[in-house]
């Protein structure tokens, strides 16, 4: 869409002005005379080649405001939440932990699931692999799971589509 001035109107001999019970084929020059009476802009809907032009008179500013606020709700607002694991982490806080994870998949979040060792811990990193695999093999939603490699053992979970 796009708005109409005078040098564009020179262009168009007649357009057909739509909207709030108007449905009339007129002169070029009387819709934007019309649209300046209202105190708002004449608004080209059609493409300007169409036979009459389709125009509509309306607040532009206003319009472009809705536009950007309904592309900002379309968007889909897509977090990266953490969880953090000790290597010896007991089963029940695995399944809270689990159960957390299930809930951001569910709602769209990516996850990355990080395991630290400390101290002696590090001397066995197949651990905290291990640990991670088993984290992925519990997780009940449907998800991607792509495993980052190096000695901190990390996962990036995203939901399926």
């Amino acid at each position: 869409m796009k708005v109409l001035e005078r040098a564009d109107i020179r262009t168009m001999k007649e357009v057909r002005l739509v909207g709030e019970g108007r449905n009339d084929i007129v002169q070029a020059s009387e819709a934007l005379r019309i649209a300046e009476e209202e105190g708002l802009d004449l608004v080209l809907v059609s493409t300007p080649e169409a036979i009459p032009p389709v125009v509509r008179i309306e607040d532009f500013k206003k319009l472009q405001y809705e536009k950007k606020k309904k592309q900002k709700a379309n968007r889909q607002k897509s977090d990266l939440k953490e969880i953090q694991l000790k290597a010896n982490i007991s089963e029940h806080d695995l399944q809270t932990k689990v159960s957390n994870i299930d809930r951001f998949l569910e709602r769209g979040d990516k996850v990355k699931v990080v395991v630290r060792l400390k101290g002696r811990e590090r001397d066995n990193p197949q651990r905290a692999h291990d640990l991670i695999d088993k984290v992925i093999g519990t997780v009940t939603i449907a998800c991607k799971a792509n495993k980052v490699p190096g000695p901190i053992a990390t996962a990036v979970l995203e939901p399926s589509k």
